[in-house]
């Protein structure tokens, strides 16, 4: 009877022992930690790379607005699993004071500092050799389109994969303001709380005072849909003074780069970026959601055929998906806080199959 529970034993730790390493063996990729020094913190993350075959190129993902959760959420995963598959070395990490990383996280990071972040893990790629580093490119989404052409200005980049690129310009009105229409505000009525941000975006903007700016803004706080939406809240002398400090700490951080466009009433991150995006010599896969409520892509791809299109040095490749998210993912109302689950947070149709074919097009895989 001993005999026979300790094979039981034994037969019961053998198989928990296979069930642990046929998935690794059967694994597309291989991951492994990846770490590097940015401003006294070490940032961390992975590479990724397929077990099969020997990556000719690696793709850095740069992600969009907020916090990331990377490694411990495994975030992404679909995608790069999908990238691993065609052949590439997939880099990535999380922001300072996320995930694993070391810091403090900023919400106002400047581009400028993340694109400097993001040069620092090249440098890290480069010294380590990792396999691909020959050729390095980015895929990127939303607050990327303009983190990567400002890396390109210091370290000239082999492709770009921009998905859901910004413009020149803030994207925050057009948010609002397609959100609204979504929830069922009509157009006037959207157009006017879009009116009243815009008034307050030029008070805040131009150095105006903490007093104008809530003035202007009034109707936003007043309207339930924009509470809801936006976390707008009514006016309270009972935090005043700190709502003051914090808006006087915002704006001077805000303000530190770019201009206020007189034009468009909008501000812009980075002074002359068509002249920015002209200096990308490389091909350029751009990729927008036809339902797109964060960002207006009609003016980005406007902006890129202008600039990256006309470049003699450089290939545009532009595709609409649609029916589709800023994500690039299936959606029904599209708005921004739109819980996909019922749709199993699919990608668009022939998303994947879009950037391999580009890759392979461009000979970045095999």
């Amino acid at each position: 009877m001993k005999t026979m529970k300790k094979l039981l034993a034994f037969a019961t730790i053998l198989i928990i022992a296979l069930l642990l390493v046929i998935p690794k063996a059967f694994s597309q990729k291989l991951s492994e930690p990846f770490e590097f020094q940015f401003e006294n913190k070490t940032l961390r993350g992975l590479i990724e790379k397929s077990h099969k075959q020997k990556s000719k190129a690696i793709v850095i993902i740069i992600p969009g607005y907020g916090r990331t959760d990377f490694v411990e959420g495994n975030w992404y995963s679909s995608l790069r699993e999908k990238l691993v598959a065609s052949g590439l070395t997939v880099v990535f990490w999380d922001k300072m004071g996320c995930g694993n990383s070391d810091g403090k996280f900023d919400a106002q990071q400047p581009v400028e500092n993340s694109a400097q972040e993001a040069i620092a893990a090249i440098q890290e790629i480069k010294r380590l050799k990792i396999s691909g580093s020959e050729q390095i490119g980015f895929w990127g989404v939303s607050r990327a389109g303009w983190i990567v052409p400002l890396i390109n200005e210091q370290f000239p980049i082999d492709f770009w994969i921009s998905v859901s690129g910004t413009d020149d310009k803030e994207n925050f009105g057009y948010l609002l303001k397609s959100n609204l229409i979504i929830a069922g505000k009509e157009e006037k009525e959207a157009d006017k709380l879009y009116q009243a941000w815009m008034l307050g975006h030029k008070i805040f903007s131009l150095q105006g005072s903490y007093e104008d700016y809530q003035n202007a803004t009034q109707a936003l706080r007043q309207d339930s849909t924009c509470q809801r939406l936006f976390g707008y809240t009514p006016n309270s002398k009972d935090n005043e003074e700190e709502d003051r400090k914090e808006y006087l700490r915002n704006q001077k951080q805000f303000t530190s780069k770019g201009h206020f466009d007189e034009k468009s009433g909008l501000w812009a991150y980075i002074d002359d970026f068509d002249k920015t995006l002209l200096k990308i010599d490389c091909p350029v896969l751009a990729l927008f959601g036809a339902n797109d409520s964060q960002i207006d892509w009609r003016k980005t791809k406007k902006l890129y055929e202008e600039t990256i299109g006309t470049n003699p040095n450089s290939e545009l490749t532009a595709k609409v998906f649609e029916n589709c998210n800023h994500m690039l993912q299936k959606c029904i109302t599209c708005d921004w806080h739109e819980d996909l689950s019922a749709l199993k947070w699919q990608a668009c149709d022939n998303y994947y199959e879009t950037m391999e074919g580009w890759l392979k097009e461009h000979k970045f895989i095999e």
